[in-house]
C-alpha cells in the first residue's frame, strides 16, 4: 500500500497536468479556423472516444449489458452529448449489478 506523501505526490501531479491540458487546449483551440480539415476532426473525436470505449465492452456481453451501450449510443446520437450518452449507459449497467443481477 503506498503512503500517504506519494499519493499526495501523485494526485498533485495529475492536477497539474489536468490544468496544463485544458490551459494548453484553449490557448491552441483559439488557434484553428473553425473551416479547417483540423477543425472536423477535433469536432468528431468525443464520438470516436465513445465509439471505442463502447467497442470494448461489447466482448462477452450479456443482453442487459449490450442493452446499456446501445442505449447510450442512441442517447448520445440523439442529443449529441458525450457524457449524456455516458451516463445514461452507466444507469443501466449499475443498475444490472446492483439491483437486476
Amino acid at each position: 500500500m503506498p503512503d500517504l506523501t506519494a499519493s499526495l505526490i501523485g494526485i498533485a501531479v495529475l492536477a497539474v497536468a489536468t490544468y496544463l491540458t485544458r490551459i494548453a487546449g484553449y490557448f491552441l483551440g483559439s488557434r484553428i479556423r473553425q473551416d479547417s480539415a483540423l477543425s472536423r476532426v477535433l469536432e468528431t473525436l468525443p464520438g470516436a472516444a465513445l465509439a471505442s470505449v463502447l467497442a470494448l465492452s461489447l466482448s462477452g456481453a450479456t443482453f442487459i449489458e449490450l442493452l446499456a451501450v446501445v442505449t447510450g449510443a442512441a442517447v448520445f446520437l440523439l442529443t449529441g452529448r458525450t457524457l449524456v450518452g455516458i451516463l445514461v449507459g452507466l444507469a443501466i449497467a449499475v443498475a444490472n449489478a446492483h439491483w437486476l443481477a
